[in-house]
């Protein structure tokens, strides 16, 4: 084999992602063949760039987008426990790459070893509408200067037979590592369900990697790991909605007499959509239950209170009106019209406290600080010892928890993210936006709901020692307990005032005064029936901004302040089953405990489940309203709407050949694998 010309392009590419689509590019280089070294071998770089080829008019066009990319590349054998000395091994990622921008990345060829593998990831980062693309183009060569746009390769590039390049597509990602390895009969399906304004496929694929990585230690069945897709720029229809489609997902298309046994793993808005869901499947479909064992249920930032008392009466106004869709309207705790009460009053009773008891463990992640998003209270389901996680907070000093200087470079983007998307609707979008803590307490890192929101599309990134060495990671887990119902304070008489007297900075979102205290005692309600016969346990973590994506690493580096979040979930559910941890030995002994003291009027007998009677809240089919998807929701409606009107016009006249001219692009092998769900 002879070495390649100095000036050769090696790959060339073009493509495009919509919302929720990544495409994964794994470039395998071959130095040399068989045990020996050549003579004639040369340790020279490669060079790949990936650019944003949308025009410069659409760095504007946040709402039909926003049209940009998020990039990373890494070797092969790259994991985030393990220290990079060599800096040439060190990833390199992009997580704002905006129209006509592009990345550079040398791949560098530094030691004698017969195959380097290299891995690039690109993810859509479109938000609001699912008929815009991202256009790209990605190219490989042997030079710096030559890599060159779609205008420049001609026909004299030649191709290498050192490189191979295999493109992965959404489906491809998602689907493969369940195929590969022998099939087992019995399967684990794991659900993962997105937040408000997210989507699974691209928000939630780093969870569902590291799910897979655990495999190994289950030799006797196969775990899959699936979400529902469907859902996308649909978050404002409200929970039972999402939360049936996510129920009719998992019966319709993923059960099979191999499931047997389920886990679900929800972020934000998703810990009350799958909660409805498995509701749902208890009412409709009583006997999954009883074939599947369920496993895991995991809450991850989840307002499962709602989120009303930290929010000005105007707002909460707002909310009642359904300005942000039905969704919000049920985070607002406003009462169904149906039957005069609100559905996160109704969610945690029955059926779904019954089937909550059957699962293993449950488990709520949540954020102490620095989420604009979901306050502490509503994710912890209130009830918490918040003297001693502020004792940890203290003893952190916080140094670590704040914005530095690093991320100086991103101030401009922030400022024109706020002034031409975020500001116009904050006033929509941030009724649902916990309010900063109140200034006169100073000492907790803070964020606010504008700022949560620019954070999402220009993240506040890490330092590169964080991300190269695990030895300069603070810990992060500041709390981590089960709680039971005996842990929580009694009822005085008189009313619900178990915080009263408390000062307590981390309960200011909870305990401020908007002149509402009947939605206070709500929400204590409504905590105190999630707890009733179920044990919880609760880990609070203290991550820095923006860490209501960091908790479920939204993107791989951009959010890697979350890495250790999602270790201690991996470690606690999917290390195998063979023996219980003390907590589950613990949360085992109470559930029995409590079961056996509850009274029979408290666990209904399947019989006793009429779907249009008991649970009419459940099975009863609304009437879409107009308004149910909120204005953001009806951006992607519009939208799809005048797409299919273009459609049926092109239709109506001359055909014309649509067909797409990606593999014309392509002047490099590469294996395609068509795989899909």
């Amino acid at each position: 084999m002879t070495n390649d010309e100095p000036g050769n392009l090696l790959f060339f590419n073009k493509s495009s992602v919509g919302i929720g689509d990544l495409e994964r590019y794994v470039i395998t280089y071959d130095l040399y063949e068989g045990d020996e070294i050549p003579d004639d071998v040369k340790l020279d770089s490669l060079w790949l760039k990936v650019k944003n080829i949308e025009g410069l008019s659409f760095r504007a066009a946040y709402l039909m987008g926003p049209f940009m990319l998020y990039c990373d590349v890494r070797t092969e054998d790259y994991h985030h426990s393990q220290k990079i000395i060599a800096s040439a091994d060190q990833p390199r990622f992009e997580s704002t790459l905006q129209a006509q921008q592009d990345c550079i990345v040398e791949l560098s060829v530094h030691r004698l070893k017969p195959r380097y593998v290299w891995v690039v990831d690109i993810l859509s980062q479109i938000v609001f509408t699912t008929n815009t693309k991202v256009s790209f183009e990605i190219n490989v060569a042997n030079t710096k200067n030559s890599l060159c746009g779609e205008q420049d390769c001609g026909i004299n590039n030649s191709v290498s037979d050192k490189i191979t390049v295999t493109r992965l597509t959404t489906l491809d990602v998602w689907n493969l590592p369940a195929e590969i390895g022998l099939p087992k009969k019995a399967k684990h399906l794991v659900i993962l369900t997105h937040g408000l304004h997210s989507n699974v496929s691209t928000d939630m694929s780093y969870l569902m990697e590291q799910i897979y990585k655990k495999q190994e230690n289950y030799p006797d069945e196969q775990i899959v790991v699936k979400g529902y897709t469907k859902n996308v720029c649909q978050t404002e229809k409200g929970v039972k909605y999402l939360g049936t489609q996510v129920a009719n997902f998992i019966i319709d298309e993923l059960y099979d007499e191999s499931v047997t046994k389920i886990s679900f793993v929800g972020h934000s808005l998703g810990g009350l959509v799958q909660s409805f869901a498995i509701a749902y499947i208890a009412v409709k479909f009583p006997w999954f239950f009883e074939k599947v064992k369920p496993v895991n249920f995991i809450g991850i930032a989840s307002p499962f209170l709602g989120i009303v008392t930290d929010n000005p009466a105007y707002i909460n106004l707002l909310l009642s009106f359904g300005v942000i869709g039905k969704t919000g309207q049920d985070l607002g705790l406003e009462k169904d019209s149906g039957n005069n009460e609100a559905l996160l009053h109704l969610l945690p009773g029955e059926p779904l406290k019954s089937v909550l008891q059957k699962f293993k463990r449950r488990t709520l992640y949540m954020n102490a600080v620095n989420d604009g998003i979901v306050p502490l209270y509503t994710a912890s389901m209130l009830f918490l010892d918040y003297d001693e996680i502020l004792q940890q907070l203290e003893k952190r000093k916080l140094q670590g928890l704040q914005i530095n200087s690093s991320n100086i470079d991103l101030v401009s983007q922030s400022h024109f993210l706020s002034r031409n998307i975020i500001s116009p609707f904050v006033k929509i979008l941030g009724i649902l936006a916990p309010q900063k803590f109140p200034s006169n307490n100073p000492s907790l890192p803070r964020i606010s709901f504008l700022e949560s929101m620019v954070s999402t599309l220009v993240p506040p990134l890490p330092e590169k020692l964080y991300i190269t060495d695990p030895s300069s990671r603070n810990p992060v887990i500041i709390h981590d307990k089960v709680y039971t119902e005996e842990d929580l304070p009694p009822i005085a008489e008189g009313g619900i005032d178990a915080f009263e007297g408390t000062h307590n900075i981390l309960l200011d979102q909870f305990m401020m005064d908007r002149g509402k205290p009947k939605c206070q005692k709500l929400e204590e309600r409504i905590a105190r029936e999630w707890h009733q016969g179920l044990s919880w346990r609760k880990v609070v973590v203290a991550l820095k901004p923006d860490a209501h994506n960091n908790i479920i690493v939204r993107r791989r580096f951009s959010n890697a302040y979350g890495w250790p979040v999602i270790d201690h979930l991996i470690d606690a559910h999917f290390s195998g089953e063979d023996e219980e941890s003390a907590y589950e030995e613990l949360a085992d002994k109470i559930n029995s405990d409590v079961t056996n003291n509850l009274s029979p009027r408290s666990i209904p007998d399947s019989s006793d489940i009429e779907p249009n009677k008991n649970f009419a809240w459940i099975t009863r089919v609304e009437n879409p309203r107009l308004f149910d998807e909120g204005p953001t929701g009806m951006i992607s409606t519009m939208s799809e709407m005048i797409e299919s009107f273009a459609k049926s016009r092109n239709a109506l006249g001359n055909d014309v050949n649509l067909e797409s001219s990606t593999n014309n692009n392509l002047i490099s092998y590469e294996s395609l694998d068509s795989n899909s769900m």
